[in-house]
């Protein structure tokens, strides 16, 4: 049986992952019964960030590349990030600046829907459009931030501290967002172009076709 169809350890690290983003969202909302469970939503959530660079560096490594962890990754990538937004969001985590969670949040979504649909664009054209730094960077900080503010649900000066460096993180991670977003369409407008250029030489070949039939 080929790569492609094995569950490689990479696989598996991402079905972890998958399965840790429910037991996250549990913890969370058990966090009013529970005085210092939000530390627990905070740890399971930093191991699940954690899972997304080790079934990364393994795959890349040993050559365990799969098709089924091709799919499974980037999935669980944006539902764990839209995890940690909806309990951002809805923790009121930054009430220093009203709804920048929410505006912030828009926006890191916005982002990763626009990069999707550029991403089937270029597969129907056969290309594969890898990660570039500015998106690495991206995920970084964002990981960073969600993870540093999912840590401060207490008013303990520790925690307040968390805070602090979690929006430094989270606003980062915001610019990050709109800057490798645009860079990333700006670097690859040519699959857009291209397909809408090919769709008005058809029209034109179509046209040109018509016109030579009535001639005849």
């Amino acid at each position: 049986m080929g790569k492609s169809a094995s569950m490689t350890l990479p696989t598996k690290i991402t079905i972890v992952r998958l399965i840790m983003i429910p037991l996250i969202l549990v913890c969370y909302c058990l966090q009013p019964l529970y005085k210092y469970l939000f530390i627990v939503t905070a740890l399971l959530f930093i191991i699940a960030s954690m899972t997304d660079y080790l079934d990364g560096h393994i795959a890349r490594k040993y050559n365990m590349v799969s098709d089924l962890g091709k799919l499974l990754d980037p999935i669980a990538d944006k539902v764990l990030v839209a995890a940690g937004l909806f309990m951002l969001v809805d923790g009121n985590y930054i009430p220093e600046i009203p709804y920048i969670e929410l505006i912030c949040s828009v926006v890191i979504i916005a982002r990763e829907f626009m990069i999707g649909v550029l991403r089937q664009v270029a597969a129907l054209k056969g290309v594969a459009l890898a990660a570039d730094k500015l998106g690495k960077i991206k995920t970084a900080t964002t990981m960073f931030g969600l993870t540093f503010l999912l840590c401060s649900a207490n008013d303990a000066l520790i925690f307040k501290i968390f805070r602090y460096i979690g929006i430094v993180f989270f606003l980062l991670a915001t610019l990050f967002t709109v800057i490798s977003g645009i860079n990333y369409i700006v670097k690859n407008a040519q699959l857009l172009v291209g397909e809408e250029k090919d769709a008005k030489d058809e029209q034109e070949t179509t046209a040109q076709d018509i016109a030579k039939e009535d001639k005849e």
